[in-house]
């Protein structure tokens, strides 16, 4: 049994949300008292140091995914080693075994020995070892620490990684990433203002009927691990392709590059845009600077619900990618929405929810529970769904009241779109 499908254990989950709880206090009550402001990145230091070569290779690779030299050689790192290792060529080092190697020059990495480690000069603290958060070293520089430990806590990991990029870019940066991405949306406004219809796909075990319908009189809006169904994308010919989670899709493991590579391919072939949250699009054009006309980094908020315009450029954040960009973009676009794939959630399920695996890297998910295990280990399932499904529905009922029109083309397990299957297709519960 796998971290994704074990019971879950929710006292401890509630303890480790406890300890993070406390932990984010104590952060923010030392940046009241010491009037801390928040520096552009120009200098990350892992704490505590590190004693084995595999944590260093761990280490090391994330770092250069996360921040490559070749765009941010700006930012230095700094990586503190037991004294056999600090002259220890970090460019030989050899990647976990679940991730995608990224080790190549890192002129931007510098290994320390414990002597000349000095956390007063980091811009930004990466706890790598959550047992020593709160360590007598650490405590004075508390309001610059962040935790990359994959087993801490939920998604704090993952998320902070992520973020790395966009936080090493001054104000003016920030505002040209805006810039674009709403050029970029405009363009893709444009250019599919004529359909009054709209097709979103998700990636449930029905997606495999979308080969039964046509979609050539509508936008067509594609998620996730979509891209390595190249048949069905061939027939669905998409406009967008959306994307947000931080482990499938912004990670070093396995599972994530090979998703990046299928995307970019996806790109090639179909002409079509890419949308992701604003704050990971420096990651992407790091990467992949090709990207610069096709990508669309849209702002996530809090507030009320809204289907982004230029003038109105945000959408409401939420935890699934079929609320988060899917269903405003399409409501932004057309007038009438239609979705395929959204199965749901079966009451016995012990996962999120079962996926299409024509559109799923089944081979590779075990590489994403290597890299990223609290991500899984915390997530309560039937909490999610729940909260997914309320969000649904409200989403569904602000755009009724704008004259907007919504239908299943398949049947769902979420109440929001189980009343809502079109006209002609049979109500049946899904099977297996």
């Amino acid at each position: 049994m796998s971290i994704a499908t074990a019971p879950r254990e929710h006292l401890k989950i509630n303890v480790r949300k406890g300890i993070d709880f406390f932990y984010r206090s104590v952060r923010k009550t030392a940046k009241v008292v010491t009037k801390y402001e928040e520096k552009v990145i120009r200098r990350v230091i892992y704490y505590p140091v590190v004693t084995d070569e595999k944590v260093l290779a761990d280490l090391v690779n994330r770092a250069a995914w996360y921040l490559p030299d070749f765009a941010f050689s700006q930012v230095e790192i700094v990586i503190p080693v037991d004294v056999r290792i600090t002259k220890r060529d970090v460019a030989f080092l050899r990647a976990p075994a679940e991730q995608q190697r990224y080790i190549k020059r890192l002129t931007n990495i510098k290994l320390v020995s414990e002597e000349d480690l000095s956390l007063r000069l980091a811009d930004i603290i990466l706890v790598w070892d959550k047992n020593k958060l709160f360590d007598m070293q650490v405590l004075p520089h508390i309001a610059r620490t962040e935790i990359v430990d994959p087993t801490y806590y939920s998604t704090v990991e993952s998320e902070v990684y992520r973020s790395l990029c966009y936080r090493a870019l001054e104000q003016e940066e920030k505002r040209l990433i805006v810039e674009l991405s709403k050029v970029n949306y405009q363009s893709l406004i444009n250019k599919n203002s004529g359909y009054d219809k709209a097709y979103i796909f998700g990636t449930g075990p029905s997606l495999d009927q979308a080969v039964e319908f046509s979609y050539s009189d509508g936008f067509c809006v594609v998620c996730n691990s979509i891209v390595k169904n190249k048949a069905l994308l061939q027939h669905i010919k998409p406009q967008l392709l959306v994307f947000a989670d931080p482990v499938f899709h912004f990670s070093p493991c396995l599972y994530s590059a090979e998703f990046r590579k299928l995307m970019l391919e996806a790109i090639k072939e179909f002409d079509c845009y890419i949308m992701l949250p604003e704050r990971s699009v420096p990651l992407y054009l790091a990467h992949y600077p090709e990207l610069e006309n096709k990508i669309i980094g849209m702002p996530v908020c809090g507030g009320n619900y809204n289907f982004p315009s230029c003038e109105k450029f945000y959408v409401r954040g939420s935890a699934n990618i079929l609320t988060l960009f899917m269903l405003p973009v399409a409501s932004a676009v057309a007038e009438e929405i239609y979705i395929i794939g959204a199965d749901g959630r079966k009451p016995d399920e012990k996962y999120f929810w079962k996926h299409s695996s024509s559109s799923q890297f089944d081979d590779l998910m075990q590489s994403v529970f290597d890299t990223h295990p609290s991500f899984f280990r915390d997530r309560v399932y039937t909490d999610y769904y729940k909260q997914h499904c309320d969000f649904l529905e409200g989403l569904i009922h602000y755009g009724e009241r704008l004259g907007k029109k919504y239908y299943t083309l398949t049947p769902s397990y979420i109440p929001a779109l189980e009343c809502r299957l079109a006209k002609g297709e049979k109500n049946e519960k899904l099977e297996n």
